[in-house]
């Protein structure tokens, strides 16, 4: 997620701090940003709920340390990190690319559409979008990540361990996966609430859920029109993800042609979901194990969420929404 927006993602989001000159400068002339930052003692991640902004002023004062100590660590796996097409022939299962490319083409959303089976009203899942290269590395990655000693902010307002992922490198991965995928399908899942610029901008992030830290969340809805949320994987048991039937949203409801219902999805690797925002949800009890998801949250510009449905002649045709593929975006 760009930093300009941030601050105006709702309480469930975390703002990414803005560069500040600060006491972490001198740090710099005597030893390097990596030795710098591991020597830092973050504050401590208590709140479970509107925890956003919790230690704000020490992520604040160290903003700049810690992005050039990220920068020294360098990458595990140096593909995930810059979206091209090496990216998307590794980590982008061929089902995936080949229904893409036949929506670029004109030739409609059917092969996009079948990758999905709808396991919840207005919730969609789906083994086929990413491969196991992919679920491997992001897991080898935030290992890395997570044992180099630097510290991390919570990801969200709720969750308080795992890590926002523009934050240690990997804003052209995420920027390129989006535009490419994750937007369109948005779009063509909800068209109703994912318009033209509805989903400008983007907050990537992964959660871990265990025994030891978080181990489930409360009911809740999501700072952005759509959610993607991908089961990296490890053992774990328990922790279904729960449905709500849809309340409503002030004083716009879903057309109705568009669900929005009550159930629970059973995470396995692999799985990813897309379902609305707004549409409530609960991560259940873990009962035992490790399970670590990668979230992207869609939004439009300095955070808006549309709640307001598209009239049928408003929404975005399958051409719009795919477009041409443009890969000056990754430059």
């Amino acid at each position: 997620m760009r930093r300009s927006i941030a601050a105006a993602l709702s309480a469930s989001l975390v703002g990414a701090s803005v560069p500040a000159a600060s006491s972490a400068a001198g740090q710099f002339s005597a030893k390097s940003a990596l030795e710098a930052a591991r020597t830092l003692i973050p504050p401590q991640v208590l709140t479970k709920k509107g925890g956003e902004y919790e230690g704000h002023d020490f992520w604040d004062e160290h903003d700049s340390l810690l992005v050039q100590a990220w920068h020294e660590l360098g990458p595990l796996h140096a593909r995930l990190y810059s979206y091209d097409a090496g990216f998307e022939e590794t980590y982008i299962s061929a089902e995936f690319r080949n229904a893409g490319a036949a929506a670029r083409k004109g030739k409609g959303e059917d092969a996009a559409l079948a990758l999905f089976d709808e396991v919840v009203p207005g919730v969609f899942a789906s083994k086929h979008l990413f491969t196991e290269q992919f679920l491997t590395d992001m897991l080898g990655e935030l290992s890395h990540v997570e044992n180099s000693g630097i510290p991390r902010r919570r990801p969200n307002g709720m969750n308080r361990y795992g890590v926002i992922l523009d934050q240690v490198g990997f804003e052209r991965a995420m920027a390129g996966l989006v535009d490419a995928y994750i937007r369109p399908l948005a779009s063509m899942l909800f068209p109703e609430t994912v318009g033209r610029h509805d989903a400008d901008e983007h907050y990537a992030f992964t959660v871990r859920y265990e025994a030891d830290g978080d181990t489930e969340l409360a009911k809740h809805g999501d700072a952005s029109v759509a959610t993607l949320n991908v089961c990296l994987g490890r053992g774990w048991q328990g922790g279904k993800l729960r449905f709500f039937e849809y309340e409503g949203s002030g004083m716009y409801a879903l057309p109705g042609n568009a669900s929005a219902g009550a159930g629970d999805v059973e995470f396995q690797p692999g799985l990813a979901i897309i379902h609305r925002g707004q549409h409530k949800h609960q991560a259940l009890r873990l009962i035992s194990g490790e399970r670590t998801n990668l979230v992207v949250w869609l939004m439009g510009k300095y955070g808006v969420v549309r709640v307001a449905p598209y009239k049928p002649h408003e929404q975005m045709s399958a051409r719009d929404r795919w477009g041409a593929r443009d890969w000056n975006l990754e430059l």
